[in-house]
């Protein structure tokens, strides 16, 4: 009766070390990955300056500090050359991203001060005066377009 049990034993080792070869090659050979990269020079796309800007307002709203982005805001407001898409979409953008009423007034007046300021955004920050709680905020902004109009 011993030496079935050996037989069977030895059996036993040999499938253990069979499959352990087979799992040493399959581990240590891997997989062969070849990676050729052609080299593309990169061209710089081409924007407009006012697509840029509007993608510069929306990258300052990702900014997780309001006095941060109303910073940012306010700089992009004073712009020279500001033009009508990127002043309408500051404006939005300045109801939507600052939760801080006075720190909204500051970049609205900026923007009405600037030279570039138009008809379109003038326009869309009468219709959305409205979403000024305070009533002396609404008058700043109102007697700042009526300035610049005298």
């Amino acid at each position: 009766m011993q030496r079935p049990f050996c037989l069977e034993g030895e059996t036993m080792k040999r499938k253990v070390l069979v499959l352990g070869l087979v799992l040493t090659a399959v581990w240590a050979g891997g997989c062969i990955v070849i990676h050729s990269e052609k080299e593309v020079p990169c061209k710089p796309a081409s924007v407009e300056p006012e697509d840029a800007t509007i993608r510069e307002i929306d990258a300052v709203a990702k900014l997780t500090l309001d006095h941060e982005r109303k910073r940012s805001y306010q700089r992009i407001a004073e712009r020279e050359g500001l033009g009508d898409g990127a002043q309408v979409c500051l404006i939005e953008a300045v109801f939507k991203r600052l939760s801080v009423e006075e720190m909204q007034v500051d970049v609205l007046l900026a923007l009405v001060n600037n030279p570039s300021y138009s008809a379109a955004a003038e326009a869309a920050l009468l219709e959305r005066l409205d979403r000024l709680s305070f009533e002396h905020n609404k008058r700043k902004i109102l007697d700042a377009i009526d300035e610049r109009k005298a």
